[in-house]
Parts: structure tokens; C-alpha cells; sequence
């Protein structure tokens, strides 16, 4: 039998413990309390994440959950809403998908059981959670986060006091691409037009098309013989899905084309304004003399630029990057550490001013160069700024919501007891 998720598990826990702790209250913030099986609650819950026991301060712990029922009972007071239908929606397909890892409704109700809730009281236990979560982003967002700013001359500031014991930049390239994308010949295309028309004709005569679509569709429905299931308008790519609403129950579709490839659709129920349907797909995949055109051209610019030609000018050419290629092929400054690991090796073994190897990922064929070589030296104000914007505003938002938190205590009546 498969398991519940560990979050599935905490949210079962918290609905679930309350009857079997022996409870005291040991706070009260405002009109609320905090019992000592909610303390419980919450430190099995961090200690799930992994958090080292030594942090686990019950009292510091006590102090985020009394702020978290402050920060709630201030946002009902503002009354910030949530779209509560999202919430609902978004908790029923939360529960939905772990009810699926089980192998029948029985099993799950039984471990619904052992752990002493109901189906019912996890679904509202989870929409309280997600809501007040989302009550409280709300709040922070409004109060807190939107009144933080920072200043370029806070950003400058910050840089020429911090620079000397900022990391150096290591030694670096300019790195420059030529990318060429294998594409789709019509020769390639008229071939697949071919297979499938061969396929419509056999489904038309009455072939098994549920046997075609296992043998020969691409799609990952093939293992269901082709089928998709109901789906509604809008469900479907536009082609696909007109296609489908023309036929009637049983009838078979010519070809369609659409951005995946060629179908051919078999509608095989409808119940109002649905479609149930099967098809069979074959995508639009390059061939062999496809790949080996390509490769072809990209040897031949790797040739061209070994013996003196500017890569940046072929760049601007051949390559389909049209960002890079209107820069002669300039993707940026690169250290070791920054460099693609699927090509790192291959750029590391290539001299500087020298062309790697012809790359290959997927579909894209790739020539790289590291050109200029730059020395290790400091990091730029323009290269960190946004580093220290984020870094700044971090720091503003935290000391925000300090003094907003100060404020909100002493306006509130908190009593604990622990």
C-alpha cells in the first residue's frame, strides 16, 4: 500500500493529536488560545523539515505561533479577503492527489481512520491553513513589504563600504555560441504524412484502432490504446479540438496537424457538452538525414572558423540564437563555474580563441569559443547591484516587520503560560 506524504501525514497529525495530548492552555492572544497540543503540533512539524532539535526553543517556537495569531487576527480585523473558492478548489486537488497513491478508496479511508480524523476534517483543516497563510502574505505584502524601498545611493553605498571584503570575480571569458536547431524537412514531413495516411486508411477499413494507437502513436496515451478521456472546449490545442467536435460517435478523422504533429482522432462517446476521444499521434521529428545536413553545416563554420574566419560574423549568419547572433555570438562574460555542465568539459578543454567540438543536446547542435580572457579582479557595483537590492531590502523588510510586530504586541492583550 503507498503512504501518505509527510505533509499529508502533519496536517493528519494536527487534526488528529489534540484528543490524545493531555491539553493546558499556555497562551492567549486576544480572543484566541494556544494550547500545548498545538505546541507539539508545530515542533513535529518543523522537525519534519529537518531543523536541528537545538533551535527547537519551545518558547521561541510559542513566540512565532503567537505572532502568526496576531498577524491572522489583524488581517480579519482589516478584513483582507482570499478567494475562498481558489482555497477550496486548491485543497480538494491536494487531497485528491493523495488519495491516488493508494491502491483503493477502502485503504484510504482505513488510514483515515487509524489516525483518528475524517476525510471532511482534513479538507477544512487544510483550507483553514492555506487561508490564513494566505491572509497573512496578504498582510505583509500590504503593510510591510510594499512600503520597503531602496535607493540606488543606498545600493552604491553598501557596495563601496563592503567591497574589499566582497568575494573577487574569478578569472573569466567571453563566451560566444553559434546554435543551429535540426529542423523538420518536407522531405522528413512528407514522410510521416505517408505512415499516417497508411494508418487512417487502415482505422477507416476498420482496422482496431485502439491496436494501431498501441503499435504506433507517439503519444504517451498509446498505452491506453489512444485515449484521452472527456475533455471540454478549450482542453485542447485549437485544430485538435475542432477536429474532434465535427465527429460523430465511432467516426474516424482524416489527418490533423497541429504544433505536436499529425492525429488521427476516433471520437468514441460524448455526454453534453463533452468528448470522449482516442487518437494517434505522430510528432514531427527530424530524420537522420536531417540531423546529418545540419551537422554537415556546423562542421563545415567549425572548419571555416579554425582556419581564420570571425565567428562572430558566421554568428550573425547561421545561428538561430537571434539574441546572441545580432551580438556576433556574445553570450556574456563566463567563469568556470558559470559554464553549462552538459558543455562545461568540452569548453575547458577547447583553447581560448579556439572553437569546441560540434555540441549536441536534443534537437540544438551547438559550437561554442571562449574568447577575451579576463582576469580574477573585483565584482562591479553593476554586477552585484542586484544582489545587494535583494540583500537590502531583505534586511529593511525584516526590520519592518520587527517594529510593525513591536507595535501590533502592545496594542493586543497576550498572556502566556508556559
Amino acid at each position: 500500500m503507498k503512504r501518505f506524504t509527510i505533509a499529508l501525514m502533519l496536517c493528519i497529525l494536527t487534526a488528529s493529536l489534540a484528543g490524545a495530548l493531555v491539553d493546558k492552555i499556555i497562551a492567549k492572544v486576544g480572543t484566541d488560545i494556544i494550547l500545548m497540543s498545538d505546541l507539539e503540533k508545530q515542533l513535529i512539524n518543523m522537525r519534519s523539515t529537518g531543523i536541528n532539535e537545538e533551535l527547537l526553543d519551545p518558547l521561541e517556537v510559542l513566540g512565532g505561533m503567537v505572532e502568526h495569531r496576531l498577524m491572522v487576527q489583524k488581517a480579519r480585523e482589516l478584513k483582507l479577503s482570499v478567494d475562498e473558492t481558489a482555497i477550496k478548489n486548491y485543497a480538494e486537488r491536494y487531497i485528491a492527489q493523495i488519495r491516488s497513491q493508494y491502491d483503493s478508496e477502502a485503504a484510504f479511508q482505513q488510514d483515515l481512520k487509524a489516525m483518528r480524523t475524517t476525510q471532511r476534517d482534513l479538507l477544512n483543516y487544510v483550507i483553514s491553513q492555506i487561508t490564513e497563510q494566505s491572509l497573512t502574505e496578504l498582510l505583509t505584502e500590504k503593510y510591510i513589504s510594499s512600503k520597503v524601498n531602496v535607493s540606488d545611493a543606498e545600493i552604491s553605498d553598501f557596495y563601496e563600504a563592503s567591497k574589499d571584503s566582497l568575494a573577487m570575480k574569478p578569472l573569466s571569458w567571453d563566451l560566444r555560441m553559434i546554435m543551429r536547431e535540426v529542423q523538420v524537412s518536407d522531405e522528413a514531413e512528407a514522410q510521416i504524412v505517408k505512415t499516417m495516411s497508411s494508418l487512417q486508411k487502415r482505422a477507416a477499413e476498420g482496422g482496431d484502432f485502439e491496436a494501431l494507437a498501441r503499435e504506433y502513436s507517439d503519444c504517451p496515451s498509446s498505452k491506453q490504446g489512444g485515449d484521452l478521456g472527456f475533455f471540454k472546449r478549450g482542453m485542447m490545442v485549437k485544430p485538435f479540438e475542432d477536429a474532434a467536435y465535427k465527429l460523430e460517435v465511432g467516426e474516424i478523422s482524416g489527418l490533423v496537424k497541429t504544433d505536436y504533429g499529425y492525429h488521427i482522432i476516433k471520437v468514441t462517446d460524448k455526454k453534453g457538452d463533452e468528448v470522449r476521444a482516442s487518437h494517434i499521434l505522430k510528432m514531427l521529428s527530424p530524420s537522420e538525414a536531417d540531423f546529418e545536413c545540419e551537422r554537415e553545416l556546423m562542421d563545415d563554420l567549425r572548419q571555416q572558423i579554425t582556419t581564420g574566419a570571425d565567428f562572430g560574423e558566421l554568428a550573425q549568419e547561421y545561428s538561430m540564437d537571434l539574441d546572441s547572433a545580432e551580438d556576433d555570438g556574445l553570450l556574456g562574460e563566463f567563469g568556470e563555474a558559470d559554464f553549462p555542465e552538459l558543455f562545461a568539459a568540452a569548453l575547458l578543454s577547447s583553447p581560448v580563441g579556439s572553437p569546441t567540438e560540434v555540441l549536441t543536446n536534443d534537437n540544438m547542435l551547438y559550437l561554442f569559443m571562449r574568447d577575451q580572457e579576463h582576469a580574477v579582479r573585483l565584482y562591479t557595483l553593476e554586477e552585484l547591484q542586484a544582489q545587494i537590492k535583494s540583500f537590502l531590502e531583505q534586511q529593511k523588510k525584516i526590520k519592518a516587520y520587527e517594529d510593525w510586530m513591536d507595535k501590533l504586541k502592545a496594542e493586543s492583550f497576550i498572556q502566556l503560560s508556559l
